[in-house]
């Protein structure tokens, strides 16, 4: 599951570096949950964690090289009060779509399967 957990964080991150769209934290993981999950648990698993790693991480980055004066503004504006708090309800969006993803693939995959 480890390894299922890097492949689809790495892809994501190529994915989101190399074009400007977002919702690359929901396509992977929920084709990944087509592709190879064995169950629900596990599709929403490796969904959760990669998507979760990753927008937690890209966040971090973001706030310690330069982008704290926006996180601080921005968390003021929506009254979380701490940019590490912005940080937690980014990252909490994040595993909830990335682990709903995989979770939807999975059973999308037994909805169509013939037996």
């Amino acid at each position: 599951m480890i390894i299922d957990i890097i492949i689809c964080l790495a892809v994501m991150l190529f994915l989101q570096l190399l074009t400007p769209f977002w919702w690359w934290i929901m396509m992977v993981p929920f084709l990944y949950g087509i592709v190879k999950a064995r169950s629900g648990w596990k599709g929403f698993g490796v969904g959760m964690a990669s998507a979760g790693l990753l927008w937690l991480f890209g966040s971090l980055y973001y706030w310690l090289t330069g982008g704290g004066i926006i996180a601080q503004r921005v968390a003021m504006m929506m009254k979380l009060g701490s940019p590490l708090l912005l940080i937690a309800a980014i990252t909490l969006v994040a595993v909830l779509a990335g682990g709903f993803a995989g979770n939807s693939g999975y059973f999308l995959r037994t909805a169509l399967r013939r037996d």
